[in-house]
């Protein structure tokens, strides 16, 4: 059986005057008996709310099984304290190392587990005996996490247990293109799919609003729920109700699928989307189960003490959409791009060999694309230990990145060229006739790799990237910054960039 469900602890949390059933009654197939039990009569628990989830797990299992239902006392949710800032244009930084900043919820995997667990067996995603395994003890765990300097999630993952049904892992992902992040734990049907048949999320407080809109990661603050057509092409039945325990519940009925979102006082949320027949499944829920369901779960206490006000964040033209016709309409201007920076080249260095090239597109952190040109050569010298030296050219177009080095401190993936300390990068930032270049190197040995952008104030730029053991004639830092300051404009619809 799952460690974070104990029946007999449900039960005489729920029913604390009442003595443990021990055996006789089994919560959890109970709790799923009371699911069919409601399709069949809608009125299972009468006009009780769902208040929790041992209020629910009891409810469910005397209501089948003939003892008298009682009816749950009202929660209390407390509201959180004040931040002194807006936690909706606040984040957390990129965590240093895997998900050490993540610790275990046991509050929240044992609601979930009793709350979502037969939801999604009697919808037909998971089965019987999915959610029965058993995770390793608490000392072995941390053994893993003394020996390797681990997080406790990734200590789990390196002992083979990971992507489980209905298991919460940390949880963090990038906002404004990788200027912020979010934190939080999430759990799923535990198949290895690109879209799995449900997720469940519990949001910290931070980065995100309450206000309904369009979802993912390149928007900041993001959006908890969306009232916008996307698993259809019909904007879904959406409804947002504020609760007098302070709570909000927001449900969105796609037809095909439901999403969900619980909103506490103390800042923090619940979200949830379950894909029932967009792709033929056959699988069923009402919004009043999922409703039930969202409202049974917990408010949970998270650790915000690395949540921080995000600074001004600069505007830049959004990254684009992945284009699988893209690179082929392109493939005329990058070859004729790529034409004239070779030309440019080989009029400073004769005899340049193009070894690839084309049109590319790069996935940033919002899982969308930078439009790129590239070409990579085969200079027509050797280093000073007489091994080729390899060079390329990188055009990108305006789009889902910004001019100029990393801030310092920044993790942002928005930005071309970026420092690295434990490198010891050394990193420039100039004007040169009104045009900014940034330059990165640094060096191993007498072999020094060599970056230089170039970014025009018409939205596109340009990088020369190379590695030699030096010094070589006309191929010093000097020489790389003049090449890169003298490749031609790339060739694109400036008008279709202009957005």
């Amino acid at each position: 059986m799952s460690p974070h469900l104990d029946p007999e602890t449900a039960f005489a949390a729920a029913r604390p005057d009442d003595p443990s059933p021990g055996s006789a009654v089994d919560v959890r197939q109970a709790v799923r008996e009371g699911y069919r039990a409601r399709r069949r009569r809608r009125a299972v628990l009468g006009g009780a709310t769902a208040t929790g989830v041992c209020a629910v797990a009891a409810v469910l299992a005397l209501s089948v099984t003939g003892l008298p239902a009682a009816e749950p006392e009202p929660r209390e949710f407390a509201a959180g304290e004040e931040f002194g800032f807006d936690p909706a244009t606040a984040g957390y930084p990129e965590a240093e190392f895997g998900h050490d900043w993540a610790a275990p919820q046991p509050a929240l995997q044992e609601a979930a587990d009793a709350v979502f667990g037969p939801l999604a067996i009697e919808a037909g995603i998971l089965e019987d005996g999915d959610l029965d395994y058993e995770l390793p003890s608490d000392a072995a765990i941390q053994d893993m996490m003394d020996e390797h300097g681990f997080g406790y999630f990734d200590a789990l993952s390196e002992m083979g247990y990971q992507h489980l049904p209905l298991h919460f892992d940390a949880w963090s992902v990038p906002a404004a293109d990788g200027q912020v992040f979010l934190r939080g734990f999430m759990a799923d049907d535990g198949e290895d799919t690109e879209h799995p048949a449900f997720t469940v999320t519990a949001l910290q407080p931070g980065g995100w609003t309450i206000e309904p809109g369009p979802t993912g990661p390149a928007l900041f603050p993001q959006h908890l729920i969306s009232d916008q057509a996307s698993w259809t092409e019909e904007a879904p039945e959406f409804t947002s109700e504020d609760l007098e325990d302070g709570r909000t519940i927001m449900l969105a009925d796609h037809g095909c699928a439901l999403e969900a979102a619980v909103v506490y006082p103390n800042g923090s949320a619940l979200t949830s989307t379950w894909d029932l027949d967009c792709h033929g499944q056959g699988r069923e829920m009402t919004v009043e189960q999922l409703r039930e369901a969202m409202l049974a779960m917990p408010q949970i206490e998270y650790d915000t003490s690395e949540l921080a006000p995000a600074e001004a964040l600069p505007d830049f033209p959004p990254a684009w959409a992945y284009d699988a016709d893209w690179e082929t309409e392109a493939a005329a201007d990058a070859q004729a791009s790529i034409d004239a920076a070779t030309a440019t080249l080989d009029a400073v260095h004769p005899g340049m060999e193009v070894t690839s090239s084309g049109p590319a597109q790069l996935e940033t952190a919002s899982d969308q694309a930078q439009r790129s040109y590239f070409a990579s050569y085969n200079m027509p010298f050797e280093d000073a230990s007489g091994y080729p030296v390899h060079a390329s050219v990188w055009y990108h177009l305006p789009g889902g990145w910004l001019a100029g080095l990393t801030p310092e401190g920044s993790t942002a993936e928005v930005y071309l060229i970026g420092c690295e300390s434990e490198k010891d990068d050394v990193c420039e930032e100039t004007e040169v006739d009104g045009r900014t270049v940034a330059t990165r190197t640094f060096s191993i040995g007498a072999t020094t790799s060599t970056w230089v952008a170039v970014f025009d104030p018409a939205g596109w730029a340009v990088v020369f990237e190379t590695m030699a053991e030096g010094p070589l004639d006309d191929y010093a830092y000097d020489d790389l910054v003049a090449l890169a300051l003298a490749l031609p404009a790339p060739v694109y619809d400036a008008e279709e960039y202009d957005r």
